[in-house]
C-alpha cells in the first residue's frame, strides 16, 4: 500500500464554508432572545478627563430604559487587563496591577467608557445616552509617548512614574556589544517608526450574556482565548469559573483584536444589573476608538558588519506605545525584540524597551505581533549595510540566516529551516537579477525590493501552551473531535479535521468538530501565536492516535492478526500483507459499542498536551513598485511570497492566509495612519471615509510559494502561517521603491507626501 498521506496536503473545503457562504452562521450581533436588551455605552469625548457628576434621571424616566449604570454602580467589581496579562500564563507573570474598570472615573483616552445603558431597542438606548448628563474635568493630556517620558508631562496612571508603564530588556542579551561594534567594517543604524492600524474586521465587537435561573452566567463571546476569557470575566465580576460558561459564535474577524475582552465586560455588568439578557454591538466609531490597535513603536536600531557581510552586532532600543491602559503593548515590546534580535545570525545582541503610557486608545495584538514593525527597521539596514559593502541584498541575508540546528528566535534549537529557498524561489518569481539596480528614468519608476522574517509557531517557552484534544467515535464510523481554538476566520476546523482524519484513516468529512462551548470543552490556550495548527494540531495527532490504538486492537479480533499486521486507510482497515483482507471503520466501532460479550467500549482518544518546543516558520518577501515621482504615489506591481511553514495540511489555506496577509501589509507599508489630533487628543480615523484601507482594487500581481517540507516537531510536519505572512511586507516594499528612486523612508505609513519630501530633500 502506497505511504502517501490520504488527507493532509489536500485542498478540501472548510467545514463552515457553507454556513458563511449562505448566511446561516450566526454571529453574537445576530442573536436574539426572549426578553433582551439592547445595550449601549457612553463614551469620553475627552482624551483625559476627570467625571465630577453624571445626571441620570432625565434618561431613566424615558419610556424603554430598563438601567443606566455609571462608575459608582460597578465599583464593587475587579480592575482587569483586557490583554489578560493578569493572569498566570507568562513565564515570571506580570507585576503591573490592572487599572481598567468596566467603567471607569477618570478617563484615560478618547472614546474610554464611563456611562452604559440598557433598553428595549437600540433607538431608546441611543437617545438615552443623549439625555446623560456629565459633568467633566478636564485634565492635560498627552499623546506623544517621548513627550510622555519627559519631566512635567501630564502623569496619566499611578503605577507608572514619568509614565513609563513597563522596561523590559531582550531576554536573550549575548556577547560584548560595544566592543563587537568598535572592531565592525561597517555599521549601519537608523531612528524608525510604526503607526498604529486598526483591525478593520467585518464584524464589530459584540457580545451576548444571560443568566440561568440557577445565577449561572452565560456569555456569547468573540474572544479567541475562550478558556482564558471566561477566567478572566469570572475574576472582574467576583464569581466562581464554573458558574460562567463562554460561548463563543461565528465571529467576524478578528486579526488578534479578539484575543483581548472587547464588549464582554459591560454588557455582562448590564446583565447582572437586570437580570435579562442583553446584547451590546459596538458601531464602526467604537471600534476605531475604544480598542486596541496596532500597537505603535519609535525604535533605534544600529547593526554592525564584518567586510564579508557576516552580522557581527545588533542593538535596538524601542518605545513602545501603551496607550491609556497597558493592555497587550507589553508582550509586543517583548516579542518585537525577541523576533527583530533573534531572525539571523548574530553573536552580540542586546535590546531594551520602555512601554509608555499615553492618552490614546491602547496598543495590542495584530497579526505579526510585533515582528512587522520591527523587521521594518531592520530589512532597510540590511538593505543600506549590503550598498557600503557591494553586497548583492539577496546575498547578504544568504550569508547570515540561520540554519537547522542553530538557536531560533526564542531560544529554542531550530527544528528546521528552509529560508535559503524561500529566498531563492522568490528571487527567480520576482525576477531579481533582470530587474534589480537598473537606471531609472522618467515619470513613473520600477524598483524591487526585498525582506526575510523568522516568527513562531505558539509562545513556548516564553507562554504556557497547554492544548487539550478530544476524540470519540460514532457507529456509522464517523468520530467527533471536541476542540476549542476559538474561531475568528482562519479555517483552523478543516485543518484539525484534516490531521484528525489521516491519523484515523477516515476522511476529512467525516470529523465532526464540537466546539465553541467552555462547559463542552477541555482548557484550551486558545488561537494566538501562529500555534492553533502546529500545538492544538499536536493535541489532536496524540488523541487521534490513542483512539486509533483502541481501533486497531478491537480489529485484531476481527480480522485475527495482531495490532502491528494491520493499518487503516479510507475508512477500512485491513491486513498489510494481504489488504484485501479488511474490515470496515464503521464495523468495528458498531461492534464495539453494541457489545453483549462484556466488552463495550466507545473508542475514543485525548490527549492534555503542553507544547515544550517551538518551530518557527521562515519566509521571504519581494515587491515590485512604481513610483510616480511627481506625484509621490506607489503602486505595488507585482508581490511574491515564499513561505517555508513546514508541511501545508491544506495549501489553499496557506494561501488564502498569505494572500490576506500581503493585502492588509500593504495598507501597514502605503495607506492606513490612525491620526489623533495632537491638539484636541480626538481621532480622527474613526471610520473608513478616513482611514485608507486598501481594497481588491489596490492589490497587485500576487504569487504565493509555499516550500511544503516537513518539520520534524509540526503535526504531520506542519508549522504556524497565519502570521507569518504579514512581517515583510513593508521592508521588501521599502526597498523596492528605495531600488526606484533612491530614497528611504524611515517612518510608516509611506505616503505620497513623505516621498515627495524626501525627493525634495534630496536624499539620493
Amino acid at each position: 500500500m502506497s505511504e502517501e498521506l490520504s488527507v493532509v496536503g489536500k485542498r478540501i473545503i472548510q467545514p463552515d464554508a457553507a454556513a458563511k457562504a449562505t448566511g446561516a452562521a450566526m454571529y453574537a450581533s445576530d442573536m436574539k432572545m426572549p426578553g433582551m436588551l439592547i445595550g449601549k455605552v457612553l463614551r469620553s469625548p475627552y482624551p483625559h478627563a476627570r467625571i465630577k457628576k453624571i445626571n441620570k434621571s432625565k434618561a431613566e424616566k424615558l419610556l424603554g430604559v430598563e438601567t443606566i449604570i455609571t462608575p459608582e454602580d460597578v465599583a464593587q467589581w475587579q480592575g482587569f487587563d483586557r490583554g489578560l496579562k493578569d493572569l498566570p500564563m507568562v513565564a515570571g507573570g506580570y507585576l503591573v496591577p490592572p487599572e481598567e474598570h468596566v467603567l471607569n472615573e477618570r478617563a484615560r483616552h478618547f472614546g474610554d467608557a464611563i456611562a452604559a445603558v440598557a433598553a428595549i431597542n437600540e433607538h431608546v438606548a441611543e437617545e438615552a445616552l443623549e439625555l446623560i448628563e456629565v459633568e467633566y474635568e478636564q485634565l492635560p493630556f498627552v499623546i506623544d509617548p517621548e513627550e510622555a517620558m519627559k519631566p512635567g508631562a501630564p502623569q496619566i496612571s499611578e503605577s507608572a512614574p514619568g509614565n513609563i508603564g513597563k522596561r523590559m530588556s531582550y531576554p536573550f542579551t549575548e556577547g560584548d556589544v560595544e566592543k563587537a561594534f568598535g572592531e565592525a567594517d561597517c555599521v549601519v543604524e537608523g531612528k524608525f517608526s510604526t503607526t498604529k492600524q486598526a483591525h478593520c474586521t467585518g464584524e464589530t465587537a459584540a457580545a451576548v450574556a444571560s443568566l440561568d435561573s440557577s445565577g449561572k452566567l452565560k456569555v456569547w463571546s468573540q474572544c479567541q482565548l475562550p478558556h482564558l476569557g471566561r477566567r478572566e470575566i469570572a475574576h472582574i465580576f467576583n464569581m466562581p469559573v464554573g458558574m460562567v460558561e463562554l460561548i463563543n459564535p461565528f465571529v467576524g474577524g478578528s486579526f488578534g483584536q479578539k484575543l483581548s475582552i472587547c464588549a464582554e465586560p459591560i454588557c455582562i455588568a448590564l446583565t447582572l444589573k437586570t437580570g435579562r439578557p442583553v446584547k451590546l454591538v459596538h458601531c464602526r466609531e467604537e471600534d476605531f476608538t475604544s480598542l486596541e490597535t496596532r500597537a505603535a513603536f519609535r525604535y533605534d536600531v544600529k547593526m554592525g558588519f564584518k567586510q564579508g557581510g557576516a552580522l557581527a552586532a545588533m542593538q535596538i532600543y524601542m518605545i513602545g506605545y501603551a496607550g491609556g491602559y497597558l493592555a497587550r503593548a507589553p508582550m509586543a515590546s517583548a516579542i518585537a525584540m525577541v523576533y527583530g534580535l533573534g531572525h539571523y545570525r548574530c553573536p552580540n545582541r542586546a535590546g531594551e524597551a520602555d512601554i509608555v503610557i499615553t492618552n490614546t486608545a491602547m496598543g495590542g495584538a495584530f497579526r505579526g505581533f510585533g515582528n512587522p514593525a520591527i523587521m521594518w527597521g531592520i530589512e532597510q539596514l540590511v538593505d543600506e549595510a549590503a550598498e557600503k559593502l557591494g553586497i548583492d541584498p539577496l546575498e547578504i541575508r544568504l550569508k547570515n540566516i540561520k540554519k537547522a540546528g542553530e538557536i531560533a528566535n526564542m531560544g529554542l534549537t531550530l527544528e528546521s529551516s528552509y529560508l535559503e529557498e524561500c529566498i531563492k524561489g522568490g528571487a527567480k518569481a520576482i525576477g531579481w537579477t533582470e530587474k534589480r539596480g537598473k537606471k531609472k528614468e522618467g515619470k513613473l519608476r520600477r524598483g524591487v525590493g526585498m525582506a526575510t522574517m523568522t516568527h513562531s509557531s505558539g509562545a513556548a517557552p516564553l507562554y504556557l501552551e497547554h492544548s487539550n484534544a478530544f476524540i470519540k467515535f460514532n457507529e456509522d464510523g464517523s468520530a467527533n473531535l471536541v476542540v476549542h481554538p476559538g474561531s475568528p476566520g482562519t479555517h483552523i476546523w478543516g485543518t484539525l479535521s484534516q490531521i484528525a482524519a489521516e491519523e484515523l484513516g477516515i476522511r476529512a468529512e467525516d470529523i465532526h468538530i464540537v466546539t465553541g462551548d467552555t462547559d463542552v470543552t477541555m482548557f484550551e490556550t486558545g488561537s494566538h501565536a501562529s500555534r492553533s495548527t502546529y500545538t492544538i494540531g499536536n493535541a489532536v495527532l496524540r488523541a487521534a492516535r490513542e483512539a486509533k490504538g483502541q481501533l486497531l486492537e478491537r480489529a485484531t479480533k476481527i480480522l485475527g492478526v495482531s495490532f502491528d499486521e494491520l493499518e487503516i486507510k479510507d475508512r477500512q482497515v485491513y491486513v498489510k500483507a494481504k489488504p484485501e483482507k479488511a474490515v470496515s471503520v464503521a464495523e468495528v466501532v458498531r461492534g464495539s459499542i453494541y457489545n453483549f460479550e462484556g466488552e463495550c467500549l466507545n473508542i475514543s482518544g485525548k490527549c492534555s498536551w503542553e507544547s515544550k518546543f517551538n518551530s518557527p516558520p521562515t519566509g521571504a518577501f519581494f515587491a515590485e513598485v512604481e513610483v510616480n515621482v511627481k506625484t509621490g504615489r506607489v503602486k505595488v506591481v507585482k508581490f511574491v511570497t515564499a513561505i517555508d511553514c513546514g508541511k501545508a495540511i491544506n495549501p489553499m489555506t496557506v494561501e488564502g492566509q498569505l494572500e490576506g496577509s500581503m493585502q492588509q501589509g500593504i495598507g501597514y507599508s502605503l495607506t492606513e495612519d490612525y491620526v489623533i489630533n495632537k491638539d484636541s487628543g480626538v481621532v480622527e480615523s474613526d471610520n473608513y471615509d478616513n482611514y485608507k484601507m486598501p481594497g481588491i482594487l489596490d492589490m497587485p500581481e500576487a504569487e504565493v510559494i509555499i516550500i511544503d517540507k516537513p518539520d520534524p516537531k509540526g503535526p504531520f510536519g506542519a508549522k504556524g502561517v497565519g502570521e507569518p505572512g504579514m512581517v515583510g511586507v513593508a521592508p521588501a516594499i521599502a526597498n523596492a521603491i528605495y531600488d526606484a528612486i533612491g530614497v528611504r523612508i524611515e517612518d510608516l505609513p509611506i505616503t505620497p507626501e513623505r516621498i515627495l519630501k524626501a525627493l525634495e530633500e534630496g536624499n539620493q
